[in-house]
């Protein structure tokens, strides 16, 4: 995929992305992070978590203006814009787009208008399971990490997916380009069966960048409106809540309902799925409270709950709004595919405990599974080792072992007398020199005041020292 890597000169060692990181697409080389491309599913979390803001992102915005010199550019809004910035009225931020030159601006819900007799279908259908497919990142997992269930994705495309089509539909000579919170999107673009509908995506956060760079500030913009948009109802589904039993019931269905949020939900869902024996529709998110938590929008400075205001602000503003326009007669389906990627678990047993010992595991006990590196568990970090992705020194326990090794070596054979002491000046260290130069042996005096035994007390003299100089 390639959308995400970090920088080189920022990137410093912490391994906090491949902790956070829920497929371990992460690999550790010459110190550096780097994202594996076929491995990744585009979540985001690494970007999240970075504390040295050393992610690059694919950026489109580049090519976005230079599209706007001379070429017509239509927007799909993710219907969770208000989440962005702090607006006194949320369609301000319509106002800041326009100040940037794009004259047409749809709601993406438009697109969910679009669908929603597709899901009907599917909802009815006699399929035991179905995996919403609207969030990309999920139908990334799915499709890499657990490609017998490619089976049971809903095969109606996603409400970006699916605006798009109208809008090349309508604007058949202009360029397309969605604004959001979601970085898998820059992926779901170039998927093969829906490539081409869409031309750019632009995050939240790289156009908040776009704004300050040209001094726009959507806070005092004025207030704009939609030149389309969807029924008010139905503009709330990147929000977590997705459909509900209400729902279920109204559409006269035996079939049971489950969200569920967040990447690591998901796969323990997955994982579990074969026990489940009722029907299912099943809503998976990558990211907690949905697509308003996005890793495209984390430079807001709004809290989850401010921003959950301003969308219930928005909704409110809006509520009695109904689509005008017709929609037209489109394929809103697609197909799948399984692409599954390498797996960690396929390593010979006696590669991997001749890495373990080289990490100076030599038995299960010294396996901590502390985490530091990175990996749950030492013989995950091992696994990552054969397969290089992870670097035999990625081990706090194994740097901490030899840098003992090293200062026990240089104070077993310096010829200086060295006597390690604790604050209550009892001898925790003495070496084969202290024991020549003062006569008694190690154990003799090991975990005894050094002035008890030793008929010299250094500290007092030194203590005079500092007296004299002070007050003398």
């Amino acid at each position: 995929m390639g959308i995400i890597d970090f920088s080189k000169e920022k990137c410093r060692n912490c391994y906090k992305c491949i902790r956070i990181c829920p497929v371990k697409a992460i690999k550790l080389k010459d110190k550096h992070a780097q994202i594996i491309a076929d491995m990744c599913i585009g979540c985001g979390y690494c970007i999240k978590i970075c504390p040295q803001n050393a992610k690059e992102i694919q950026n489109d915005v580049v090519m976005v203006k230079e599209w706007l010199k001379d070429s017509s550019v239509v927007v799909s809004l993710s219907g969770v814009f208000p989440a962005s910035s702090d607006m006194k009225h949320p369609r301000q931020y319509l106002g800041a787009l326009r100040k940037l030159g794009f004259t047409i601006i749809e709601d993406v819900s438009v697109g969910m208008e679009a669908i929603a007799l597709e899901n009907e279908k599917e909802f009815k259908s006699d399929q035991q399971f179905v995996i919403n497919s609207s969030c990309p990142a999920v139908k990334n997992l799915i499709e890499q990490y657990y490609p017998d269930y490619v089976k049971y994705l809903s095969r109606v495309i996603s409400p970006t997916i699916a605006h798009g089509k109208i809008l090349k539909e309508r604007y058949p000579a202009s360029k397309i380009v969605v604004i959001g919170a979601c970085l898998a999107e820059k992926t779901e673009i170039a998927d093969t069966p829906v490539a081409g509908v869409i031309d750019a995506v632009i995050t939240f956060d790289e156009l908040r960048q776009w704004f300050r760079e040209e001094g726009i500030d959507p806070k005092v913009s004025a207030i704009e409106d939609f030149d389309a948009f969807a029924s008010n109802q139905l503009n709330n589904w990147p929000m977590a809540v997705g459909l509900t039993e209400k729902d279920a019931r109204k559409l006269n269905s035996d079939r049971n309902i489950i969200s569920i949020e967040s990447i690591e939900n998901s796969m323990d869902f997955l994982n579990e799925i074969g026990k489940l024996k009722k029907k299912y529709w099943i809503q998976m998110r990558a990211c907690e409270e949905g697509c308003m938590n996005g890793p495209g929008n984390i430079m807001s400075h709004l809290s989850k709950y401010e921003k959950v205001e301003m969308i219930n602000t928005y909704l409110d503003l809006n509520r009695d709004r109904k689509y005008s326009q017709p929609l037209p007669e489109l394929n809103y389906r697609r197909e799948f595919s399984a692409n599954p990627v390498k797996r960690l678990e396929k390593i010979p047993l006696q590669e991997l405990e001749d890495i373990l010992i080289q990490m100076g595991k030599f038995s299960p006990k010294d396996e901590l599974n502390c985490g530091t590196c990175g990996y749950d568990t030492c013989r995950d970090k091992a696994r990552a080792v054969y397969l290089n992705m992870a670097e035999i020194e990625m081990c706090l326990p194994l740097i901490s072992s030899k840098n003992e090794a090293i200062s026990n070596l240089i104070i077993t054979t310096t010829p200086n007398a060295i006597a390690v002491l604790d604050k209550k000046f009892r001898v925790i260290e003495f070496n084969d020199a202290a024991e020549r130069l003062f006569n008694i042996k190690r154990e003799e005096i090991f975990h005894y005041r050094f002035t008890d035994i030793l008929d010299y007390n250094p500290f007092k003299k030194l203590q005079f020292a500092l007296y004299r100089k002070r007050y003398l």
